[in-house]
């Protein structure tokens, strides 16, 4: 960390403590925290063109950004400025620390806890997709962990027993801080969820923890892996809630942001439940600085706080007991992940509704299986493909599931109703939606016919709930993966479609 830096840093913690009553007793804590990185242990590059994305503004540098073992670097110069300081530093992960890399296919989650075991986490929750295991791995993952984990609707089948601690308890100098966690209830569709955990809904899990956290925590901080539109929620239903560190929607809150409790302004709170979230893949780490403040009586409250997101860029060194981790478990693979399977002739990314990295699984499949369609569901494809050669990691990182392909046929009017319903993204097909009305729809140039039988393909994901009522559905077993690696072997060089075949309009 530079001098100005770390002036800035100084500062900011002088402005936390400044204006507060004289004798007003106060204790601060900072927490360092990140969310969704989904198996991205090693640095990555955002597109050339994430600089024109609203959603990365202010991000100075897209290049050569993130890894665990530059985090770490950073995370101990936090630490230490802060304990010079005489101010407790927590380093939180919020879910999602699995399934998106190499390290995801090969090892399941196990290199990233014990990355995150390396750089000294100290709390977080789990993430729907450490679901995507089975349920024998997710126990051993939870094993694994050396940090503590916590989470209130997340339970042992067999038993009903909570697979972690529902809330611990922490002391910030006289401060009582009772930290929670909760999962998105999506992950009961994930298969270690199906298999062998019940989970119950965040709002009532949250009123159940909260008023068991009533006369033994003075501040409470929830770890939240259900997206931000539900942290709001959350929120507003618990507003005893003071801070929330968000996960799963991989939303980026460069300042975080508050839920008002009321509109009256009140001394010595901020009259609200803080919400944090650090986007994604650890590009950023997230730092939430806080000033607590007791009022006359005695009643500890947020009396003020600055978040904000640190850049990790290539400027920070690796710390080497992180790297050392990192390379024993990428050494092994890095060789098969290398490999140079073909050229991207320009950037596969969405720009509006043009989303070329899905347009090139979904022409893959169609052409391998010689269907008259293809569709996929959205959210199937996890990142942007870069211009230049394209390796097998980064098609791993683009498809990290194991999806396998599932071929049917389905008449017109179920085609018409699957688009309505579910949006997909398509080939061989252009249609519009507005309102989840369909408006246009054509298969091959022409109208699509009711009643004509089309053939079409799709992932084993999406066919679970996507072909009610088509016929002759079959899985190959062949994975999706495997199909789009042979297309691009094939191909040599693709080039990426911008060509409007899905609209999508909602305007309510």
């Amino acid at each position: 960390m530079n001098k100005l830096t770390r002036l800035v840093a100084g500062l900011a913690i002088a402005l936390l403590a400044a204006a507060l009553p004289a004798g007003a007793q106060t204790a601060s804590l900072t927490i360092l925290h990140t969310n969704d990185t989904h198996g991205h242990l090693l640095p990555f590059s955002y597109p050339d063109s994430a600089e024109a994305s609203g959603e990365l503004q202010g991000l100075r540098t897209y290049k050569d950004i993130g890894g665990i073992a530059r985090r770490a670097t950073l995370v101990k110069e936090i630490r230490a400025e802060q304990k010079a300081r005489g101010i407790a530093t927590w380093l939180v992960d919020a879910g999602d620390y699995s399934d998106g890399t190499p390290f995801s296919i090969e090892y399941h989650g196990e290199a990233d806890v014990a990355a995150m075991n390396a750089v000294g986490y100290d709390l977080g929750t789990l993430g729907n997709h450490e679901m995507n295991n089975t349920a024998a791995q997710v126990r051993k993952l939870v094993g694994m962990t050396k940090y503590t984990l916590v989470c209130a609707n997340l339970f042992d089948r067999a038993t009903s027993a909570p697979l972690v601690a529902p809330y611990v308890i922490r002391q910030v100098g006289p401060v009582r801080v009772g930290i929670f966690g909760l999962i998105t209830k999506e992950a009961a569709t994930y298969p270690a969820g199906k298999e062998a955990f019940d989970i119950t809904d965040e709002i009532p899990a949250a009123k159940a923890t909260v008023a068991a956290l009533k006369g033994k925590a003075d501040i409470i901080v929830l770890i939240s892996h259900s997206g931000e539109e539900v942290d709001r929620q959350l929120a507003e239903a618990v507003p005893e809630i003071d801070v929330i560190v968000g996960g799963h929607s991989h939303t980026r809150l460069p300042s975080g942001e508050m839920v008002w409790h009321s509109q009256d302004l009140e001394e010595l709170s901020v009259n609200g439940t803080v919400i944090v979230q650090a986007h994604q893949w650890g590009g950023e780490l997230g730092r939430l600085d806080l000033l607590f403040a007791k009022d006359p009586k005695g009643a500890w409250h947020v009396d003020r706080y600055r978040a904000r997101l640190i850049p990790v860029t290539s400027a920070i060194p690796d710390d080497p007991g992180v790297e050392a981790v990192v390379n024993h478990f990428w050494k092994p693979i890095a060789a098969t992940y290398a490999t140079v399977l073909g050229q991207a002739a320009g950037e596969f990314v969405s720009r509006g509704q043009d989303l070329a990295e899905y347009n090139l699984m979904d022409d893959a499949l169609r052409e391998s299986f010689h269907a008259d369609v293809a569709v996929e569901n959205m959210g199937g494809i996890r990142a942007p493909l870069l211009k230049g050669p394209i390796t097998r990691g980064d098609l791993v990182t683009l498809d990290p599931f194991s999806n396998t392909v599932v071929t049917f046929k389905a008449t017109g009017r179920e085609i018409k109703a699957m688009l309505a319903r579910y949006a997909p993204s398509v080939s061989g097909i252009r249609y519009r939606l507005e309102n989840r009305a369909l408006v246009e729809a054509t298969i091959d140039g022409q109208p699509i016919d009711d009643g004509r039988t089309y053939t079409g393909v799709t992932n084993s994901y999406f066919a679970q709930y996507a072909l009610k009522g088509a016929t002759d559905v079959k899985d190959t077993g062949q994975p999706r993966l495997d199909t789009l690696i042979r297309y691009i072997r094939e191909k040599g060089t693709v080039h990426p479609a911008y060509d409007g075949r899905r609209v999508v309009i909602r305007t309510r």
